[in-house]
């Protein structure tokens, strides 16, 4: 395990550093939360229900940018070979990626989180647990999923446009669920439901990390 934190932490230095990646992605976010919450009347019950899915369509897009940039620094140079050949197990390189890459959209999203509130009218705290227990579920499926993905295509000259779509089919259970989620959330409806989603997030999750730790290591040898 001190090896996936050292590469999580590693990835996540070197992201934060240079800062580039979470500007744009802060601004693309922005951009699309704008333009949707132009597209009906403010406070509108049409703009309500619309909300849940474009945050998460949001997450989504901005989630597959982030996963491009996973492998990309170990690409260049053979450097992804390096960090095959050192002492980390195949799997700690993979539990790192998911690491780093899940802290990264986190940050993305709780940058994003105020905006979207006063944009489309709810309040900053209601229903804050459950929407950020669907978010850190939701997103843990994703980046299982993704980083298995990503690590599949970091050698194929056209990945920008594979991998998404090979992704959004493969990831639509966690969409699905994150935006029940949200919705139940954001409108106050039965915890007893959104518990019930969190329970199916969980185990997406557990399915989707079990199945990325036990292929990355065929993958990467190949």
């Amino acid at each position: 395990m001190k090896a996936a934190l050292a590469i999580a932490r590693k990835d996540l230095v070197l992201e934060l550093r240079g800062r580039e990646v979470i500007v744009l992605l802060s601004v693309f976010g922005f951009l699309i939360l704008t333009l949707f919450s132009l597209s009906a009347q403010a406070g509108s019950s049409a703009l309500t229900e619309l909300a849940p899915g474009v945050l998460w369509i949001t997450f989504l897009f901005a989630g597959v940018l982030g996963l491009g940039r996973t492998f990309d620094r170990e690409r260049e140079n053979g450097c992804f070979h390096g960090l095959l050949l050192s002492p980390a197990d195949p799997v700690q390189i993979y539990w790192g990626k998911c690491l780093s890459t899940l802290v990264f959209i986190l940050i993305f999203q709780a940058l994003l989180w105020p905006l979207f509130t006063v944009l489309y009218g709810f309040s900053p705290v209601k229903g804050l647990f459950f929407s950020w227990a669907g978010f850190v579920l939701g997103d843990l499926g994703f980046v299982a999923l993704g980083v298995l993905l990503s690590s599949m295509t970091i050698h194929l000259r056209s990945r920008e446009m594979i991998l998404p779509l090979l992704l959004f089919p493969l990831c639509l259970p966690v969409l699905v669920g994150g935006v029940r989620c949200t919705t139940i959330a954001l409108t106050g409806g039965a915890p007893g439901l959104a518990w019930i989603w969190l329970g199916r997030l969980l185990a997406f999750d557990v399915i989707f990390v079990s199945l990325g730790t036990l292929l990355f290591p065929m993958v990467v040898e190949e």
